[in-house]
């Protein structure tokens, strides 16, 4: 399986694990583990010890942080709650990380032509020239 989500799809590590080969478990560091933990972050699965707070990019490393929050994942999506990353889990994950993004543009789209539409009920704005009496 391909990963194409932003979060995933650059990482050969993450690609990897997509397939089993081998997936990303407790112990790692690398940046298949940043990528999955970009992920985590931006599907709103908090990671302060690993990001600082937020005031940097996900450190890369699998420990007891990300350990709990990809189990908690996991047990959302129904998943076998293993800690492990492998087909399953990065395949959810890049699913909704695709719909996510793709349901953000659809909605900025959408609130911008209802902005430009003007408010509710008023007639569409027309270029006029004023008569001289």
């Amino acid at each position: 399986m391909a990963l194409v989500s932003k979060q995933l799809a650059g990482s050969p590590t993450a690609q990897k694990a997509a397939n089993n080969a081998p997936p990303i478990a407790y112990g790692a560091s690398n940046e298949g583990v940043a990528a999955m933990q970009r992920g985590l972050i931006d599907l709103d699965y908090p990671m302060p010890g690993s990001t600082a707070h937020g005031a940097k990019p996900p450190d890369g490393i699998y420990g007891p942080e990300t350990g709990k929050v990809l189990k908690q994942f996991q047990r959302d999506n129904q998943l076998v709650s293993d800690g492990v990353a492998g087909r399953m889990t990065l395949g959810r994950m890049d699913e909704l990380l695709v719909t996510q993004a793709n349901y953000s543009a659809v909605a900025e789209n959408a609130a911008i032509a209802q902005q430009l539409a003007g408010p509710s009920g008023s007639r569409p704005f027309s270029a006029t020239t004023a008569r001289r009496a």
